[in-house]
């Protein structure tokens, strides 16, 4: 299956993502933007069940985050790879992650 090419985020789309997940933050790198994500749950427990979440939200878009975690501490970069950037699908990444369970 081919994936579609997805057109990168425009400026004023970034920021209402950023305004709609305050917990999300842009950061860019030697020109390459981000959306990054870092959040300190209460056991372990609770943030590999928040894991597990990103896991099933990844396959079901075939679009996965880079995943950090000690402890009760995850933090996740996203962006599009392919595009080198930030797409529609970090946008609905970022939608289905956060909604409540």
């Amino acid at each position: 299956m081919m994936k579609e090419r997805m057109q990168k985020l425009t400026e004023s789309e970034i920021q209402s993502i950023l305004e709609r997940y305050p917990e999300w933050k842009l950061e860019s790198n030697d020109g390459l933007q981000s959306f990054h994500f870092e959040k300190k749950f209460s056991s372990f427990q609770t943030a590999f069940s928040f894991i597990t979440k990103l896991a099933l939200v990844s396959e079901s878009l075939d679009h996965h985050a880079e995943i950090w975690n000690v402890y009760n501490l995850v933090r996740l970069k996203l962006y599009t790879h392919d595009q080198n950037g930030l797409t529609k699908r970090d946008e609905a990444f970022i939608e289905q992650v956060m909604k409540p369970n």
